[in-house]
C-alpha cells in the first residue's frame, strides 16, 4: 500500500511523523510526506518534500508519488467550516492535481477540536461522498462522535516504548536535586507563558529543591535533552483546553506534564463516564496554575513514582507503534 501524507503548518510535522512510523514498522506500507508552510518547530523527522523549497524536478517527483498512491491523507487545518476545502484546493492548484475527483482513497484529517464541535456539519458536507474517511486528532480527541467514515487516531509514536527504562529514568531524575520545572513554548504569546511565569513567581520556589527553566527558540535536540532532564513539564494554558505534540513528547521523556485540559476532560466524562488523562489539568488562570503546581510539587517521592508508573502504563498501551500500524491497516483496508 502506498500512502501520501499532505499537510501544512502543525499538521505537516505530525503527519510526517506518522509517515515515518508507517515506513519503519508498517511492513508492506510505503508512505511519503509532502508539505507546504510547515510549522518551524520541527520535531526531528524531515519531510520528504517541502513544496516551498522543492525545485521543479522534486515537485514532479512529489506529484508522481501522489498519483501513484492508493491513499491520500490530507491535513485540512485552518478552515474547519470551509465547504470547498480551501486548503485542499490551494494544494491542488499548486501541483495541478484534482484529488476530490480522483480514484484515490482521499482521507481528510481535521484538528480534533474543530471536528468535535462541527461534527454534524461534516456529516452533511457537500463533498461527503468524495471523502473516503474523516480522521480527527490529536490524541484524546479520538473520543469525538464517529460514524463508519469517521476515525479518531492517536498521536504518532515511532519507536518501541520501554516501560522499565521509562521508570528507571524517572527514578534517576528523582535522585538529582534540584528538580527541574520546564516550559518550552513554540510561541510564548499564545501558549500562556506570561500566566505560567506569574504563577511560578507566586510559588517562591526553594532553589535548593526546584529550578524553573523557561526556554525559547532552541534546537529540537536540545528540547529533548531538556525534557529528559526535567521532572515537571508545563505545556500551555489556553481557552481551547487541549494539548498537543509537545506534551505527548514530554510524556515520552518521563515527565509529569501539566496543561489546560478542561474541554478534553469534559468530552471524556460525557462519553465514558470516567476521567482518565495522562496530562494533569492546569486550569486557566494564575491562581489555578499556582495551586495545582504547589500540590504536585509537594508530593512525596514515593507518590510521584506511583503517579508516573500509572502514566507510563497508559503511554505504553496507547503509543505502541504496532497499535498505530494495525489501526491504519484496519481503517484503510475496509
Amino acid at each position: 500500500m502506498k500512502i501520501s501524507f499532505i499537510a501544512e503548518n502543525d499538521w505537516a510535522n505530525v503527519l510526517t511523523e506518522y509517515s515515518y512510523c508507517l515506513n519503519k514498522h508498517g511492513g508492506d506500507i510505503e508512505s511519503k510526506s509532502i508539505c507546504f508552510r510547515p510549522h518551524p518547530f520541527n520535531y526531528g523527522i524531515q519531510h520528504d518534500y517541502d513544496l516551498e523549497k522543492c525545485n521543479i524536478g522534486q515537485r514532479l517527483e512529489a506529484k508522481n508519488w501522489i498519483e501513484g498512491s492508493d491513499v491520500v491523507i490530507f491535513g485540512e487545518e485552518n478552515h474547519p467550516l470551509e465547504p470547498n476545502y480551501k486548503t485542499l484546493k490551494e494544494f491542488q492548484n499548486l501541483l495541478g492535481i484534482d484529488l476530490l475527483n480522483s480514484n484515490k482513497k482521499l482521507c481528510i484529517w481535521h484538528p480534533g477540536t474543530h471536528y468535535r464541535k462541527n461534527f454534524n456539519f461534516y456529516n452533511n458536507h457537500p463533498h461527503r461522498d468524495k471523502i473516503y474517511k474523516h480522521f480527527y486528532a490529536i490524541d484524546l480527541y479520538r473520543l469525538s462522535p464517529k460514524t463508519y467514515k469517521d476515525w479518531p487516531l492517536h498521536t504518532y509514536q515511532y519507536y518501541e516504548f520501554n516501560y522499565n527504562k521509562y521508570i528507571n529514568n524517572f527514578k534517576k531524575k528523582l535522585n538529582s536535586k534540584p528538580w527541574t520545572v520546564l516550559h518550552i513554548p513554540s510561541n510564548s504569546n499564545i501558549k500562556g507563558t506570561s500566566f505560567i511565569n506569574e504563577s511560578i513567581l507566586k510559588l517562591n520556589l526553594d532553589s535548593s529543591l526546584f529550578k524553573y527553566k523557561a526556554l525559547n527558540n532552541i534546537p529540537h535536540s536540545e528540547v529533548i535533552q531538556e525534557k529528559n532532564n526535567s521532572i515537571f513539564y508545563i505545556d500551555q494554558v489556553n481557552m481551547m483546553g487541549g494539548y498537543g505534540v509537545a506534551a505527548i513528547e514530554s510524556l515520552f521523556q518521563s515527565n509529569l506534564v501539566f496543561c489546560s485540559t478542561h474541554s478534553v476532560a469534559d468530552a471524556i466524562l460525557k462519553l465514558t463516564g470516567k476521567y482518565e488523562l495522562p496530562i494533569i489539568n492546569l486550569g486557566l488562570n494564575s491562581e489555578d496554575i499556582s495551586s495545582t503546581l504547589s500540590y504536585y510539587l509537594n508530593f512525596p517521592e514515593d507518590e510521584l513514582l506511583l503517579l508516573i508508573k500509572g502514566i507510563g502504563k497508559w503511554v505504553e498501551h496507547q503509543y505502541n507503534p504496532s497499535n498505530i500500524i494495525s489501526t491504519f491497516k484496519k481503517i484503510l483496508n475496509e
